[in-house]
């Protein structure tokens, strides 16, 4: 589960029994098991989607975990930091798009029928920075 956060950022119970537990009935395991993540602060709910689903996301310390358990040569996605009202109250993101959704979705039923594994994916991909064109100047 925290690998597939890692490399995920943001995903649903649904998503992720798709993705790493696709032969259970169920979702039940998952979510028992991302509630216990959540009880050893690994993991915590972003937000609650409009389907009902919730969206769980890695905390500092599951991020930190996650790191551990990715290959090096994968890039981990970016810490989802908790915000907060002027009244200390965690704030809901509303940050997860379509798009996010449609790729988490779309590796989730992928993986889940036996093509890669979640580790098959990579969401955050480095580019290198090409070297400026310089015009060129008649002689």
């Amino acid at each position: 589960m925290l690998r597939a956060l890692g490399i995920f950022q943001r995903a649903t119970a649904d998503q992720l029994w798709r993705m790493l537990r696709p032969t259970d009935r169920h979702d039940r395991i998952t979510r028992d098991t991302l509630n216990a993540l959540k009880d050893s602060s690994l993991v915590r709910v972003e937000t609650r989607l409009e389907s009902g689903h919730q969206l769980w996301v890695l905390t500092e310390k599951g991020h930190k975990e996650a790191k551990l358990l990715l290959p090096k040569n994968l890039r981990i996605s970016a810490l989802r930091k908790l915000e907060y009202d002027d009244e200390g109250r965690p704030v809901e993101a509303d940050g997860y798009d379509e798009h996010a959704a449609a790729v988490t979705s779309t590796a989730a039923v992928l993986t889940g029928a036996g093509f890669g594994t979640p580790l098959s994916w990579q969401t955050e991909i480095g580019h290198t920075s090409s070297p400026t064109a310089t015009p060129s100047t008649p002689t």
